[in-house]
């Protein structure tokens, strides 16, 4: 499926048209829409070795960000071919922080249409290969916030349901709120003009009884520009938070 949809891409483009560089891809993906992003990053690959790990992980990140679960039909694809990609980009670079960033982004995608099982096992890949991306490049902020996320989530599995997990699919890894907190600051600290690193962040604070923490957190949400859907969202939800408190 993943290699007919890039043959289909190629083939459509304008054979007038040159092919992108890699570095010019990447920077033309980073300031497009996602379906978009996909096909100049594909393109790219028509000219590009096909084991190029920044290639292949951003045109895996490009697929995570099209994962849409108001289509479970379609988000399924996109996940399975982010997946895919973020496998290819780290067995082509195990060494490059971006690849494993993808992966661990993907793999939590892939945990939407999993049993409960290989949710558990995803959980401590996701875990492994954020830390991974930060050892081999402690400045990449994404990497934090994926941890931060990571530890947010875990550590908001009530006991009862850690114990039930414990018997069924096996012990749940550990995680705590402080571990959330720290992660998602490091990210904003490192890209504080990044909206959904305060949004998650102000959940954590919340989460932990830090309501001036969590109010300046959604004030920064909503003093930034927003630059997606996904930002606005953060926006919305920052506004109807602000009203409760």
């Amino acid at each position: 499926m993943l290699a007919f949809n890039l043959l289909t891409v190629l083939l459509l483009a304008s054979p007038t048209e040159p092919l992108p560089s890699v570095e010019e891809a990447i920077t033309q993906a980073a300031r497009q829409p996602g379906r978009q992003a996909q096909e100049t990053l594909t393109r790219a690959m028509g000219q590009a070795p096909r084991d190029n790990a920044r290639l292949l992980a951003r045109l895996s990140r490009a697929w995570s960000d099209a994962v849409d679960p108001s289509d479970p039909a379609t988000a399924k694809v996109a996940a399975r071919h982010a997946l895919d990609l973020g496998l290819q980009a780290v067995a082509a670079d195990p060494k490059s922080a971006q690849a494993h960033l993808a992966l661990a982004i993907a793999e939590g995608k892939w945990t939407d249409f999993v049993d409960r099982k290989t949710k558990v096992a995803l959980s401590r890949q996701i875990r492994s290969e954020a830390e991974r991306a930060i050892e081999l490049d402690p400045k990449l902020d994404m990497a934090y916030h994926v941890l931060g996320r990571w530890h947010l989530g875990m550590a908001g599995v009530n006991p009862f349901m850690r114990f039930g997990a414990k018997l069924t699919v096996g012990e749940l890894p550990p995680a705590s709120m402080d571990e959330a907190a720290r992660n998602l600051e490091k990210a904003s600290e490192l890209s504080p003009k990044t909206i959904m690193h305060h949004q998650y962040l102000a959940q954590v604070y919340v989460a932990q009884h830090r309501k001036s923490d969590a109010q300046r957190q959604w004030e920064k949400v909503l003093a930034l520009s927003a630059q997606d859907h996904d930002d606005e969202l953060a926006q919305q939800q920052a506004r109807a938070a602000l009203g409760r408190f």
